[in-house]
């Protein structure tokens, strides 16, 4: 049996700590994978997302450099003397030079009406109207300089350079997921551009613009690339991208399509164009980019209208981070198989360890169950099995200990019983007996003293009677002390007891100097209680209050429900003076009193104790000798008892 025991408890520790390790190993790969795919997605969107944010400040520069050039040109007075005296020249050679160290594609200066002064590119072409154009009619109409994106036609490029108006030239090339296209070609141009007000003191005298052909220009995506991602590759396609866009055509990439050419030409996808351009809010997620996947970036660009009429995009390829997710994911595997076969040779050898002392307990622990405290476990080591053992050992001492201990109490206990059971019946016998001479005494005490006119024999009569009279409550003390009493219990509200008998002492003439405060919590629940006796408690605790407050002084009651533990609380509390310490052990000890001689029993708290046991209750005081004493009382709100007048029959 102890054998089919050993190995029914091995075999339940085996798959037990196999268990453990199988199901830690899953949930480990799985949280390790799902916090590998999460870390490194939301790693990857945070970097595109710094990447776009760079790009977008970067283009931004680009214009602002022009915006700068362009203002500090409008502002040159020798510049202003030749538009007033119409020198072309002057005005062609200038717009030449900035040209060139601004590295821009257009330079032109207009009238005040719009009308075109002198052209870098094309000197011999003036006299045209560019008032439509957004930029002119923006200053013209606002008198401020401005700058930004502009979308221009064939025509106004034309008017600058057949060159340009070829360079802005995009074949349309048909792309997936892309929306259809109505042409095939595309002849408008998307520029960087910016232009100034021209003044003659106040006097607006000419415009002065300069733009930025991206169609076809490479240089902003190939400086963004280095600047961003290097020239890092996986296989033929580099890590990252940068694209700008006009309306949902690539007008300048590093995107390359299947035989290695820039994708200009291709479009975006509907989806992105949609939220992008349409709705013209910032896109972040996997797009489908020619022909690979990528975790991509969309901006959109706007012209000096705010309305969008391009798109900035930066991409990383996907792979690179799917191969990241492959090589974390394979390294944390090989981690939780190593850690998976580690686990499972400690298990059996921890499992070996484990037996061994668990058999040794369950050998004493039948003998401890037999009563044979002698049974010990030898201790063989120093760790938690050897402390288990040795606890074990303490506690097999310490039931011996308690078993010893329990048996005298409980022979003190039946003898002090027996004693006690005695002076119950001899105490009933003599007050019984003393009752009846008591009675007579006080009767023909009482005629004499009534007939009787002389004083010295009337104060003496008197002496007879008042002593009488408290040899007479010392018997009945003695007889509700002693006798059968029964209790019926009904429910009933200890706030409606208090209330009832504070009314009635409130006019007692002991308590004519104390101040009676209550505190009565609301709500309080019914309880199961015998109402005269639990009257009697609160009535001897407010009683023994008031003597030991000779010169007046609080008198403070309180109730409250303890809801988590089911219990009402109630404190009597006064500002009396107090029990000496010595004396709070014997204060529900029959007949002990601290009272003067002839002003108590002893019997009060004795028979308030009993009373509150009987209703399953608790009671006890803490006192502060000169300051006060408070009596704390508790009572279940549930006794196990809830029979509507129950009654039972205890002798005390």
């Amino acid at each position: 049996m102890k054998a089919r025991f050993r190995a029914k408890i091995s075999t339940k520790l085996v798959i037990s700590l196999m268990s453990v390790v199988a199901i830690s190993g899953f949930s480990s790969v799985f949280l390790g994978l799902n916090v590998i795919n999460n870390n490194v997605v939301g790693q990857a969107y945070e970097e595109v997302r710094s990447h776009l944010n760079t790009a977008r400040y970067f283009y931004n520069e680009r214009i602002k450099i022009i915006y700068l050039f362009i203002n500090h040109l409008s502002s040159l007075e020798y510049l202003q003397n030749a538009i007033l005296y119409n020198d072309r020249p002057l005005l062609i050679e200038k717009l030449l030079k900035v040209k060139k160290e601004l590295n821009v594609d257009i330079m032109t200066i207009t009238d005040a009406s719009g009308r075109v002064i002198a052209r870098a590119n094309n000197p011999q072409s003036f006299g045209d109207d560019e008032s439509g154009d957004a930029f002119v009619k923006y200053v013209l109409e606002k008198r401020k300089p401005c700058s930004g994106t502009d979308i221009v036609t064939r025509e106004q490029l034309l008017r600058e350079s057949k060159d340009l108006a070829d360079r802005a030239y995009i074949r349309v090339v048909p792309t997936l997921r892309a929306r259809p296209k109505d042409r095939i070609y595309e002849t408008k141009g998307m520029c960087k551009k910016a232009a100034a007000p021209i003044f003659s003191g106040d006097r607006l005298i000419g415009v002065i613009y300069g733009a930025k052909l991206l169609n076809n220009n490479f240089d902003m995506v190939n400086s963004l690339k280095n600047l961003l991602f290097k020239d890092e590759r996986i296989g033929s396609h580099e890590i990252g991208t940068v694209t700008l866009f006009m309306d949902d055509l690539r007008i300048s990439t590093n995107v390359k399509d299947s035989s290695g050419k820039r994708a200009v030409g291709t479009q975006i996808s509907e989806e992105v164009y949609s939220k992008v351009f349409e709705l013209g809010k910032v896109w972040l997620d996997k797009a489908f980019v020619v022909d690979s996947w990528y975790l991509s970036g969309y901006s959109p660009i706007y012209d000096i209208n705010r309305r969008v009429v391009g798109i900035l995009y930066v991409g990383i390829l996907e792979e690179k981070y799917n191969q990241i997710q492959r090589n974390a994911t394979m390294f944390t595997l090989l981690v939780i198989l190593i850690t998976g076969c580690v686990a499972a040779v400690l298990s059996i050898y921890l499992i070996r360890g484990i037996i061994t002392p668990i058999k040794r307990l369950v050998s004493a622990s039948q003998q401890l169950a037999e009563g044979n405290y002698i049974q010990k476990i030898s201790i063989t080591s120093s760790d938690e099995m050897g402390y288990l053992c040795t606890t074990f050992n303490r506690m097999v001492d310490a039931i011996s200990e308690r078993d010893r201990k329990l048996k005298e109490q409980t022979e003190m206990q039946m003898a002090q019983s027996e004693k006690l059971a005695s002076l119950g019946r001899l105490a009933s016998g003599i007050a019984h007996e003393i009752n009846n001479p008591l009675t007579g005494v006080l009767s023909y005490s009482t005629v004499l003293y009534e007939e009787i006119k002389d004083p010295g024999y009337r104060a003496d009569l008197k002496v007879i009677i008042d002593e009488t009279i408290r040899c007479r409550d010392i018997v009945k003390g003695i007889l509700d002390f002693a006798r059968e009493t029964r209790i019926d219990k009904r429910p009933g509200n200890l706030n409606r007891i208090i209330n009832e008998l504070l009314t009635i002492l409130e006019k007692h003439v002991n308590f004519q100097n104390i101040r009676i405060k209550k505190d009565l919590a609301e709500n309080l629940p019914e309880i199961n209680i015998d109402v005269n006796q639990i009257k009697s408690v609160f009535n001897n605790l407010a009683v023994n209050a008031a003597d030991a407050m000779h010169n007046g002084g609080d008198l403070a009651i309180r109730t409250r429900y303890d809801e988590s533990e089911r219990k009402i609380v109630v404190t009597v509390s006064d500002t009396g003076t107090g029990i000496k310490k010595e004396n709070l052990s014997k204060i529900y000890d029959p007949f002990f009193t601290t009272k003067e001689t002839g002003k108590g029993t002893g019997l009060g708290l004795s028979v308030t104790y009993s009373i509150v046991q009987r209703h399953n209750g608790t009671i006890r005081v803490d006192s502060v000798e000169g300051k006060g004493t408070t009596f704390t009382i508790e009572f279940p709100v549930d006794t196990g008892d809830n029979t509507t007048g129950s009654k039972s029959m205890i002798t005390v």
